[in-house]
């Protein structure tokens, strides 16, 4: 299979080499998926994402990144994506507790291992969201209208909670930092629920990688509107180089990234912010 080809669901990538960003077969929207080793090197990625269709006709998405000084990062990230892909089915089960099913899981099978979460429900157009750690949630409009972006679980993601600018954020010391994380018995889970996205909204989940490396204004302009693959292709260009050519005065962290776009069917109903 070549990397323009599309991929089918259930769509589960760990620790990928990917050349370029592949779109998803969904009945439910549109998705495209990008995973990527620092510097293109194969067998050092430790993100994982998934992209499967529930039962009910929604859609679970997923990313996860290994936590770096801790070994098994990998298998942690893989671990957590393949247990909310077999659970998914299980749409009585509520995807908070799904997550904290797979922490005691990663407890049990990689007791000194641990990774990042953040997977979002999305069905009928209402997305649920939880999250753990510093993989970051986007949702928005077509006319760049922030919906959500969820809060990193670490000291400099407080402080930017708290009023910290966010470039002061971007090139804090201590921004590689977590205070949560899934394999810690005192992981917690943030929670946002009824997010009604309409047609045009697009949806990103993506590891730090991706938000260590481009301005917030930057990422929106790019996800908003247009082509979704494009728009991921553009994405992954434009953090590529930010990671492999510095510019002074741009953020440049060089790290594993992974991400996926999704948008909802079209037949969703328009935002009254993006009307004419």
């Amino acid at each position: 299979m070549t990397d323009s080809e599309c991929l089918a669901p259930p769509v589960l990538l760990c620790g990928q080499n990917l050349a370029e960003p592949r779109k998803v077969e969904l009945k439910t929207g549109q998705a495209v998926v990008f995973s990527r080793p620092h510097g293109g090197q194969s067998g050092t990625n430790e993100d994982a994402l998934g992209v499967v269709e529930k039962r009910d006709g929604g859609v679970c998405l997923a990313v996860a990144d290994g936590v770096g000084g801790l070994p098994r990062g990998l298998e942690a990230a893989n671990l957590v994506i393949s247990f909310l892909a077999d659970t998914t089915l299980n749409k009585d089960q509520p995807l908070q507790e799904r997550i904290e099913a797979a922490n005691q899981q990663l407890l049990k099978e990689l007791p000194s291992a641990a990774t990042t979460v953040t997977a979002a429900e999305i069905t009928d157009n209402v997305a649920k969201v939880c999250h753990a750690g510093d993989s970051t949630l986007l949702a928005v409009g077509q006319r760049g209208r922030i919906k959500l972006k969820t809060q990193c679980h670490s000291p400099v993601g407080i402080k930017e909670a708290n009023g910290l600018d966010e470039k002061e954020a971007l090139f804090h010391p201590q921004r590689h930092l977590l205070n949560n994380m899934m394999g810690d018995p005192a992981m917690w889970l943030e929670r946002q629920e009824g997010i009604e996205l309409a047609a045009r909204d697009t949806v990103l989940l993506g590891t730090d990688g991706l938000w260590d490396n481009l301005f917030l204004s930057e990422i929106v302009e790019l996800i908003r509107a247009g082509e979704l693959l494009s728009s991921a292709e553009k994405l992954a260009r434009m953090v590529i180089a930010r990671m492999e050519s510095p510019v002074t005065g741009q953020p440049s962290k060089p790290d594993d990234v992974s991400f996926i776009l999704y948008r909802p069917n079209p037949s969703a109903e328009l935002d009254p912010a993006d009307k004419d």
